[in-house]
């Protein structure tokens, strides 16, 4: 567990090299640092995401073309399917179904004519944010699975380094905001308490690695801090001062000169 009150770095040394060697995996793979420094944090504002007023799968194509985009894959062939909707469990007013398993969030698959198969789960369409991590998720699984090398930890790891990666491409906000869903609902007879929890890693480690993206862009905590969760604020300026500190800026130092070819 992590130890929220503890004096020292908050997220554990292993997990943290592990985050700055899929940094400079991705730096490689990716152009280098010099086009890298030319991304900005994308944001969940009109300014990023404008709505043309569609709706159902029209406003998940729409928000997709908006993510591909930001993620500097407009022109990557894809498609888009909107995975079948999760049973529902209420069977009445006093029984549920236990032990179904949810569809996945969302699911990436490389074509053999080229290009790739995404798939959102529909429940998605009520949550943008969420909607959003997932698309990002998804296109980072694309952008990353033709790397020549896999990334540190072995493609074993590759789920936790691919949300890694989304972060990496700009979408932290939107990745921690999503790492877990904790609902109430009422339908008029029955009411009740529902939870979810999306993503491979912690939102602790989502923020520490938007903390990197974010000293590698220059971009201060007072951009991100509106834009989370309350209770994320206080773990995100933690982790912005880890990342800060003298012996974290000479690591992103270091790995930011072995790709500034």
């Amino acid at each position: 567990m992590f130890g929220l009150f503890r004096r020292g770095a908050l997220l554990d040394t292993e997990l943290s090299d592990w985050q700055f060697g899929c940094f400079e995996w991705l730096l490689k793979h990716t152009g280098g640092i010099h086009p890298y420094r030319q991304r900005r944090l994308i944001l969940p504002t009109r300014e990023f995401f404008p709505h043309d007023g569609s709706q159902g799968h029209a406003f998940a194509e729409m928000l997709f073309q908006q993510v591909k985009v930001h993620a500097g894959m407009a022109d990557w062939p894809t498609q888009l399917q909107c995975q079948e909707a999760d049973p529902n469990t209420l069977v009445s007013p006093q029984a549920f179904v236990q032990g179904l398993k949810p569809s996945p969030a969302g699911t990436f698959r490389a074509l053999k004519e080229g290009g790739a198969l995404i798939t959102y789960n529909p429940q998605q369409l009520h949550n943008p944010m969420s909607l959003v991590a997932t698309f990002a998720h998804e296109l980072a699984h694309y952008r990353t699975a033709g790397f020549p090398e896999p990334p540190p930890g072995g493609w074993e790891v590759w789920e936790p380094a691919t949300d890694i990666a989304a972060v990496f491409l700009g979408f932290g906000i939107f990745a921690a905001n999503s790492r877990f869903h904790f609902t109430h609902f009422n339908n008029g007879s029955t009411s009740g308490w529902r939870w979810q929890h999306q993503g491979y890693v912690s939102d602790v480690e989502v923020l520490h690695m938007h903390a990197i993206v974010s000293k590698t862009l220059g971009a201060e905590v007072r951009e991100t801090l509106p834009h989370l969760k309350s209770a994320l604020r206080g773990i995100y300026k933690r982790v912005y001062k880890d990342i800060s500190a003298p012996e974290a800026i000479a690591q992103w130092s270091r790995g930011l000169e072995g790709q500034a070819g």
